[in-house]
C-alpha cells in the first residue's frame, strides 16, 4: 500500500499503537501526522488508501490477506466459487474437496487455505477487520462478480498495455475491471497488443513507434457510464467499454 512502508510499521508497533492488521484502520490522520516523517499530507493520503482498501473487491481482499500459495489468479478462481469469507472457511474446514474441485486449485493449496482458517487468531482478525468495514464478500458492483458469472466478457481475447496515469483508475484497478470481462493485462507492446492508455504521446517520429500507433489506435478511458462512445484524442480513438 502506497505510503506505508517498513520504517512506519516498525513505528507503529514500537509505540504499541498496532498489534495486527485491523489496527492500521483505527489509525487517524492526526495521530499519524505526529509520527517521525510523517507530515500532515502524508497521513491524510495514508488514511485515504486506508479507506479506499476497504471497498477492493473480495479476491482482492482474499489476496491480501497474506495466505500461503493464496496468489491473485488462485483468489479470482476461488472467490468466483465462493461468494464470502464465511463459505470459503466452512469449505476450507469441512469440505476441502470443493475447493480442489476448482480448476487451477491443488491439494496444497486448499491445505494451506484450511490452516489459515482453522486459526483463531485468524478467525479474529477477520472480525476484527469486518468491524472496520471490511466485507469479505462479493456485491453486485464487485468486478470480479461480473467476471466470473457475466454471460458474454466483452474483452475476451484482447490483449492491453496500461501505462502513465488513467484518470478514474488506478492501474491496478484497470487491470481488475479488464481482466474481469476477459481480456488480458501486457506489461509491454508487443504486435498482439490491441489497446494501450499512454499518458503522454512520445517519440511520434520513431517508426517503432508509427507501427505501434497503426496496431493500436484505440485509447482507453475508463467510466462508470453506461453508454459505449469512441472519438478522436490526439491522434488516438478512444474507446469507452460498456462493461469494464
Amino acid at each position: 500500500m502506497d505510503g506505508l512502508g517498513s520504517k512506519l510499521i516498525e513505528q507503529l508497533v514500537d509505540q504499541g499503537l498496532v498489534s495486527s492488521i485491523a489496527g492500521l484502520y483505527r489509525l487517524d490522520a492526526a495521530l499519524l501526522s505526529s509520527l517521525d516523517r510523517m507530515g500532515e499530507r502524508s497521513a491524510n493520503q495514508l488514511i485515504e488508501a486506508l479507506k479506499l482498501s476497504q471497498q477492493r473487491s473480495w479476491a482482492r481482499q482474499l489476496y491480501g490477506l497474506g495466505i500461503h500459495h493464496i496468489g491473485e489468479v488462485s483468489a479470482k478462481a476461488i472467490t468466483a466459487e465462493f461468494p464470502d469469507a464465511h463459505s470459503l472457511m466452512q469449505a476450507a474446514c469441512t469440505a476441502p474437496e470443493s475447493i480442489t474441485a476448482i480448476y487451477g486449485i491443488g491439494t496444497e493449496l486448499a491445505q494451506s487455505l484450511q490452516q489459515w482458517f482453522s486459526n483463531p487468531a485468524n478467525q479474529q482478525l477477520l472480525d476484527d477487520l469486518r468491524s472496520q468495514g471490511f466485507r469479505f464478500a462479493r456485491t453486485e458492483n464487485d468486478p470480479g462478480l461480473h467476471g466470473a458469472e457475466a454471460a458474454e466478457q466483452h474483452l475476451k481475447g484482447l490483449t492491453f498495455v496500461l501505462t502513465g496515469t488513467l484518470p478514474t483508475l488506478s492501474r491496478s484497478e484497470a487491470k481488475e475491471r479488464i481482466e474481469a470481462s476477459g481480456g488480458k493485462v501486457s506489461g509491454s507492446v508487443s504486435k498482439k497488443t490491441d489497446y494501450s492508455w499512454q499518458a503522454k504521446k512520445r517519440g511520434a517520429n520513431s517508426p517503432k513507434r508509427q507501427r505501434w500507433e497503426s496496431k493500436s489506435w484505440m485509447r482507453l478511458h475508463f467510466t462508470n457510464s453506461p453508454e459505449k462512445s469512441t472519438s478522436k484524442v490526439n491522434g488516438f480513438r478512444r474507446l469507452t467499454p460498456a462493461h469494464l
